[in-house]
């Protein structure tokens, strides 16, 4: 069976999240030929259009 990398984007700095614990949901109830990953926003800069 293959093995594949799954990354993910959280739209919240949160800890708490609503959006994170379903990530976490998600990911408790994938198949084990995944492997998931994070990809964080939170060291890039703020824009601003002004």
């Amino acid at each position: 069976m293959k093995h594949y990398k799954v990354g993910y984007l959280i739209g919240s700095l949160a800890r708490e999240s609503i959006n994170r614990k379903l990530a976490g949901a998600l990911i408790r109830l994938a198949p084990e030929n995944l492997t998931f990953s994070e990809i964080s926003f939170a060291e890039l800069p703020l824009y601003s259009y002004d």
